[in-house]
């Protein structure tokens, strides 16, 4: 099987769904697209190595698009880019950010997807610290033998590693929370929202 992960800037996967490519990764083939190198938020050279060093760690195959971080456009070409990238990875699941979000290009990501990707079979959203609250998760994985992985590849993005937003031990808080609404104590798990299913 091919999954691909699609995200705004490095690091948004990392939050939303890397547990599970990192438990999916040993039977499938994991592939990345990030929209922009992040250059809003550190050095461009920086965030590029740091989501390098991410993506080895469960070999996946990483490219970023070259987007204007910030101000990633919503329109046929963008589209037309995305959906010809999808063609050629052939993925059986995509998994991209919430249209609910409160950072514009998140929403400008996962509406671009929707329309790229309308031919593949299982889309899911995953959630990260910007994802508003009418998030209501309908699909989950449990992480928690792969949570470890989650945490070193988040802890790639060494630039990012002062602000609020990275903060392993809430990030761990929200895996244990997503336990709960699973009835799974003492487990960790990944969240995600089913946009499109079929079997």
């Amino acid at each position: 099987m091919v999954i691909l992960a699609i995200g705004a800037h490095p690091d948004d996967i990392e939050f939303g769904c890397y547990g599970t490519l990192a438990k999916l990764r040993k039977s499938n083939d994991i592939f990345f697209l990030v929209f922009t190198a992040g250059e809003l938020g550190g050095p461009k050279h920086e965030r590029i190595l740091e989501t390098k060093k991410s993506a080895k760690i469960i070999n996946a195959n990483l490219e970023i698009l070259g987007y204007p971080d910030g101000n990633i456009p919503v329109n046929p070409k963008t589209i037309d880019h995305l959906a010809k990238k999808i063609v050629e990875i052939n993925p059986d699941i995509v998994f991209t950010l919430y249209p609910l979000d409160s950072h514009q290009d998140h929403r400008a990501v996962s509406v671009i997807t929707i329309s790229a990707s309308r031919n593949i079979k299982k889309i899911l959203f995953y959630e990260v610290p910007q994802t508003e609250r009418c998030f209501s998760p309908n699909y989950f994985y449990d992480i928690t033998d792969c949570f470890k992985l989650k945490k070193e590849a988040l802890n790639c993005h060494k630039t990012q590693i002062n602000k609020p937003y990275l903060d392993i031990d809430e990030i761990e808080g929200l895996a244990r929370y997503r336990s709960y609404q699973c009835f799974a104590k003492g487990r960790l798990f990944e969240a995600f929202e089913i946009y499109w299913l079929i079997e």
